[in-house]
């Protein structure tokens, strides 16, 4: 895991620099709260953990048949 330290309007790239996958920006830090701006294609999926955590569980989950 990278763990970085990025103040208000900065970026991380993701990928390659001269064709990157994408981007995260810090937009706002309030308190404890961080707000990031992710710049990613559209067919790109994006989850929150606890999100991703339903969705694998869902998935994982024996069909009614």
């Amino acid at each position: 895991m990278l763990a970085l330290t990025r103040r208000v309007g900065e970026e991380v790239i993701i990928g390659d620099p001269d064709s990157p996958l994408g981007m995260i920006r810090v937009v706002q830090i309030h308190g404890d709260k961080v707000r990031l701006a992710f710049d990613f294609p559209r067919d790109t999926p994006i989850n929150r953990s606890e999100l991703a955590d339903e969705k694998r569980k869902n998935r994982d989950k024996p069909g009614d048949d």
